[in-house]
């Protein structure tokens, strides 16, 4: 190859620091790349994005998985007793079977006292029926809230049959001794057997307002020292 040719070259090659590749553009206008046909170095580049991608790999709700929706009752009463009285009958958990009496027992757990067992009981169909879970107590809010949340997997008949529930009870001062009480309890249930809870939504709320009635009866008979 003539020297007049490699010259530039070598040049060139000579001014590059060591280790270092040309660019491609100074590759191509390179005059043994013209004579020889040798393609340049290229810079490897990142593949091109896809939106497509991202969202494949985002975890998506199977269309077989069930689906459920929570339903709630809710029974309110005025006492005439004075808030805190109302709401240390409420924050001592295992008062509740008194006036609520398809209750059968709430245990304070003695390794965790923010857990307490539930325990229901119904008769139906000429047998007594239990049905029990853990309930976890939430943060209450002094004199305003008291609620608590049930423990996913406690229940005694595991997972077959594992309702989860919620419930909370709201005070509103309405004067001295005259206090509103404001029962919520919610639970979920799958979307199949969501007309059948809809429909004895009535029936419970019935009973929730029979169990405040009790309530009622209970705080104002403590208030003026009979007891519960």
């Amino acid at each position: 190859m003539p020297s007049t040719v490699l010259a530039p070259a070598r040049a060139r090659a000579a001014a590059a620091p060591a280790g270092r590749t040309l660019p491609a553009r100074a590759c191509i206008a390179c005059p043994v790349t013209r004579l020889t046909g040798a393609q340049p170095p290229t810079r490897p580049t990142a593949p091109a994005f896809s939106p497509l991608s991202r969202r494949s790999q985002t975890p998506t709700r199977s269309p077989s998985a069930p689906r459920a929706q929570w339903l709630e009752n809710t029974a309110e009463v005025e006492v005439a007793a004075p808030l805190d009285a109302c709401w240390n009958m409420w924050e001592d958990r295992t008062r509740i079977p008194a006036w609520m009496p398809w209750i059968k027992a709430v245990t304070i757990q003695e390794d965790d006292p923010k857990l307490s067992r539930w325990v229901l009981s119904t008769d139906q169909f000429g047998r007594t029926w239990e049905f029990s879970w853990l309930a976890r107590n939430l943060t209450p809010v002094r004199h305003a809230k008291i609620h608590w949340t049930s423990v996913p997997g406690s229940s005694t008949f595991g997972s077959a049959l594992d309702i989860a529930n919620r419930g909370a009870i709201r005070f509103y001062k309405k004067g001295a001794a005259l206090t509103g009480v404001k029962l919520t309890i919610s639970y979920e249930v799958p979307d199949g057997l969501a007309p059948f809870a809809s429909a004895v939504t009535p029936l419970v709320e019935r009973i929730l307002r029979t169990d405040m009635g009790r309530f009622k009866e209970l705080a104002e008979k403590e208030k003026d020292g009979g007891k519960a």
